[in-house]
Parts: C-alpha cells; sequence; structure tokens
C-alpha cells in the first residue's frame, strides 16, 4: 500500500509540475537576461537564441513497474539563420514532442535509476526538437539539471 501511494504521489507530482511549467518553454527567465549580456547561464556559455524546456518528466520503469520519476531540464539551442522569433512561436510543440519523448523512451541510466543516460536523452531530445521545429532550427542541445523524485539532484 505505500508503494502505490508513493508511486501516486510521484505521478502527481509529476503532472503538476510539468502543466504548471510548461509556459516556462522559452528563454525569458534568468538565464535569458545574463544571455542577453553576453554571460554564460547557469547551464554554460549561452548564446541568446535558446529555448528552455524546464522539468520534463521521465519515468522510470524497472520489471514492468515504475519507481521513480526523473525531472530533467534541457536547452536547445536555436540554429543561426533561423528566424528566431518565428521558431519560438512553437514552443508549445516542443514542449509537447520533448514530453513525448520522455514517456516513450527508456532514458534512465540501466544501472541507477536516479540517473539520467545523457548520450540517449540528448539523442532522443534532438529527434523530438527536429520533429517540433524543423531541421534547419536545431542546434546544439544541452542537459541543464536532472532532479530525481528520490531525492538525488545533479
Amino acid at each position: 500500500m505505500k508503494k502505490q501511494h508513493a508511486v501516486a504521489r510521484a505521478i502527481a507530482a509529476a503532472m503538476i509540475a510539468s502543466t504548471l511549467l510548461a509556459g516556462l518553454a522559452n528563454a525569458s527567465g534568468p538565464a535569458a537576461k545574463s544571455e542577453e549580456k553576453g554571460e554564460a547561464g547557469e547551464g554554460g556559455a549561452a548564446s541568446g537564441r535558446t529555448m528552455d524546456a524546464p522539468y520534463l518528466a521521465v519515468p522510470v520503469v524497472r520489471n514492468g513497474e515504475l519507481v521513480n520519476y526523473l525531472f530533467v531540464s534541457i536547452r536547445v539551442e536555436i540554429a543561426q539563420g533561423v528566424d528566431l522569433w518565428r521558431t519560438r512561436e512553437k514552443a508549445h510543440f516542443l514542449r509537447d514532442a520533448l514530453v513525448r519523448a520522455s514517456h516513450a523512451n527508456d532514458l534512465v541510466d540501466p544501472n541507477d535509476s536516479n540517473a539520467l543516460n545523457q548520450a540517449r536523452a540528448i539523442e532522443v531530445y534532438r529527434a523530438a526538437a527536429i520533429q517540433a521545429l524543423g531541421a534547419n532550427a536545431v542546434g546544439p542541445i544541452t542537459i541543464v539539471a536532472t532532479y530525481s523524485s528520490q531525492g538525488s539532484g545533479i
């Protein structure tokens, strides 16, 4: 019974985080202000041509059972020569594609339920971003932060 309650709590937290923070899938927060000044934001060097997708819920399933959630924040660089504002107008399509990719693929380290398989996640998120924004629009993708619902943050 406690296990079911913990899983239900993790699912509720994931849905709340995904819903409430979906509007943040643009670079209008503090990172954008430092980018405008040409400084590096918290996730590394920033160009000002980015779209952030915070708190993507990644389910961790082991032996057919949901055991954890990872919350992943990523940054998508928008390629030079692409209209930045028209691309940002597609933020809701990007967020949808990233959420779907997070749930349709195993992005967790096979040996650690609290860790993301970063190489696989970047590959999957790149494909989702290309699907939503177009191949010419997507530059580098970086993992900004990862947090486990079991308390292990990176």
